[in-house]
């Protein structure tokens, strides 16, 4: 580890990597007023995901895989769907940047999928009724709910301490590698200024596990057709909501009765 640290630290370390998905990142470092200048750059033009964090001095770059795309367009589905059925309602903010109301604009942390759920999601569409400047005030001011990221090298780890300082709540983590149909996914519960909390059950979602999730992935990952990839969806939400009810049964109190 020491190794590592001193190799950034002299710009040893080489500043592209490939993920365990086949993507392409690029992590560079500079400081806070480089990155405020660059932000003015169109780098989408060339990557599809682009984070410039003048708070940790990193520009991280990344032209994903086919496997990423795909795994975060499935999560996005299953997100949405899910999101809709327990919570009543789910928008996803996919490839918006996330900042601080005192970073320098046009920049920030840009996760593959981003939502704000329920009561959150209400307001939100509340707010783009009223115009896209209500919308970006509302995004500045509201934390999301959840943030998915399928691909986070070791360089890049420090982003998820970012999205705590940022307010998230939850974040799903995809750990997968190219060439396998292995997959497993991390939940962790998110809070500013301490350390990710692993979570057995998602806190914001209705209690789906991480099996669920991959059950639902491997599910959609076979359809063809949207009434298979909902069925994929819905059967982990029916699942839950009958552990959800055996819970409730179980600890429900009652009351003796007068003879």
């Amino acid at each position: 580890m020491v190794e590592h640290d001193e190799r950034v630290a002299t710009g040893r370390e080489p500043t592209m990597q490939t993920g365990p998905l086949g993507s392409t990142i690029h992590v560079l470092r500079a400081d806070a007023g480089t990155i405020a200048e660059l932000a003015g750059v169109d780098w989408n033009r060339s990557f599809s995901r682009v984070c410039l964090d003048p708070i940790r001095g990193l520009i991280t770059l990344m032209t994903p895989s086919r496997l990423h795309e795909d795994l975060t367009d499935i999560l996005a589905r299953i997100v949405d769907a899910a999101g809709n059925a327990i919570t009543g309602a789910a928008r996803d903010l996919r490839h918006t940047r996330l900042r601080a109301p005192a970073d320098p604009a046009d920049t920030g942390m840009e996760p593959d999928c981003a939502f704000y759920l329920g009561e959150r999601a209400r307001a939100y569409r509340t707010a783009l009724a009223e115009g896209e400047a209500a919308a970006d005030a509302f995004l500045e001011r509201t934390p999301l709910d959840l943030v998915v990221e399928a691909e986070i090298t070791h360089r890049d780890e420090g982003r998820i301490e970012r999205y705590a300082d940022l307010g998230v709540r939850e974040l799903w983590r995809l750990h997968g590698r190219k060439g396998t149909r292995d997959l497993r996914v991390e939940f962790l519960a998110l809070r500013p200024g301490t350390m990710p909390r692993e979570l057995a059950a998602s806190e914001v979602l209705g209690g789906l596990t991480p099996d669920d999730i991959c059950e639902a992935v491997d599910g959609v990952r076979l359809s063809v057709t949207i009434d298979e990839w909902t069925s994929a969806v819905a059967r982990i939400v029916r699942r839950r909501r009958r552990a959800g009810v055996r819970v409730r049964e179980e600890t429900t109190p009652y009351a003796v009765r007068p003879d």
